[in-house]
């Protein structure tokens, strides 16, 4: 699995889960690959969870007159 971990969107990140979840499912995958896959995963997952916590906090401060408001549309 790539390993870009800074450049990635948050999209990319989903479907690069996504990707790892489909190949999981595949009855051809051995016991040693599942686990590297399920690793590759967890890592993603929190890197995905990193990037959305970080979007998060950014948009907490993007408040009017330096005001902390949460961004609703």
């Amino acid at each position: 699995m790539e390993d870009n971990n800074n450049a990635k969107t948050i999209d990319e990140r989903f479907a690069t889960i996504e990707k790892i979840l489909t190949r999981l499912e595949s009855p051809e995958v051995s016991l040693e690959e599942s686990f590297e896959l399920y690793k590759s995963g967890m890592t993603e997952l929190q890197n995905a969870n990193a990037a959305i916590e970080q979007t998060r906090k950014a948009v907490l401060a993007i408040g009017k007159n330096d005001n902390m408001e949460l961004f609703e549309e």
